[in-house]
């Protein structure tokens, strides 16, 4: 059997549809505003479930050029909320385990600066699709330059977010076992993404008329290896992880206060032998669960 575009897409929707579900309950178990790395989750899988659809459609019924135009400019915008996602897990780690855990730390404030980029990019890339597909033939190239323009913004987030978990790296042996976690399935997720990214540059900046990296015409196994399984393995990893992983700890990255357990190399007692007795004496002394609120 010839594998073909649509072949993928059914594949997409019995991968995505299911992960799509698992994500919501994530988003809902952790809080909207406290992990955005799974809402994007979300938003990724519900691209792929359009993208696949509307793929479907356009095989069935090939005089639809709008289902399958939209098909694949929602196929050309996965990077974004890819790494995205990546961010937002990283915000949660970065944001506590700086060396100074506190709200407006460099890195966690970095790791936010980044979104404005990676959505810029999404923007440019869906503009650069429609454009592509644009009745109006002068409007081709102006949608290949911002496509372009797009990937290269995904390449530059991407280079950042590898350098933002080189920075993180050291801190793993102060971090907790759920976070650690978090941080491994990022770092796993990096190869992957960058695959997929290659898929998109080479694609984009071939300009042979055979290209087997394009999107439009390009070559289906090409497109299952170097993307959709990719895409696919960090987001099954994401959900997976987003559901062994205990509810927030701490309101380290969202301006609350701090506690023993938001800061755990600091209270963990494997960390920190000393966190016992200090915890002890905060509450025999009336301190509370708090001992840094009450230290003048």
């Amino acid at each position: 059997m010839i594998l073909t575009t649509e072949h993928i897409a059914i594949a997409e929707l019995v991968v995505y549809i299911p992960v799509a579900l698992v994500s919501i309950f994530v988003v809902l178990r952790h809080g909207f505003h406290r992990q955005l790395g799974w809402i994007y989750l979300f938003v990724l899988s519900g691209i792929r479930i359009a993208g696949g659809v509307m793929e479907i459609r356009s095989h069935n019924d090939p005089s639809n050029t709008t289902d399958m135009e939209w098909g694949i400019i929602l196929q050309s915008v996965g990077l974004s909320p890819l790494l995205l996602s990546s961010l937002g897990l990283l915000k949660r780690v970065a944001g506590i385990y700086s060396k100074r855990a506190t709200a407006t730390s460099r890195r966690s404030r970095a790791v936010q600066l980044l979104h404005v980029p990676a959505l810029i990019a999404l923007v440019l890339s869906i503009m650069g699709g429609t454009d592509q597909f644009s009745s109006n033939v002068s409007d081709h190239s102006s949608g290949k330059t911002e496509t372009r323009a797009g990937v290269l913004l995904f390449l530059a987030v991407y280079i950042c977010l590898f350098l933002l978990c080189m920075i993180t790296f050291p801190d793993t042996g102060v971090m907790q076992s759920s976070q650690k976690r978090i941080f491994v399935c990022v770092l796993i997720a990096l190869p992957l993404i960058a695959v997929r990214l290659l898929y998109s540059l080479i694609g984009d900046f071939n300009n042979d008329p055979n290209n087997q990296f394009s999107i439009v015409n390009g070559n289906p196994t090409i497109q299952l290896t170097m993307a959709t399984i990719e895409e696919l393995l960090v987001v099954v990893m994401y959900a997976i992880v987003g559901v062994v992983t205990p509810r927030s700890l701490g309101p380290a990255n969202y301006g609350g206060r701090y506690t023993p357990a938001s800061l755990p190399y600091r209270s963990d007692p494997e960390c920190n032998p000393e966190a016992v007795n200090a915890a002890r004496y905060a509450t025999q002394n009336g301190y509370g669960g708090n001992v840094y609120d009450n230290r003048r």
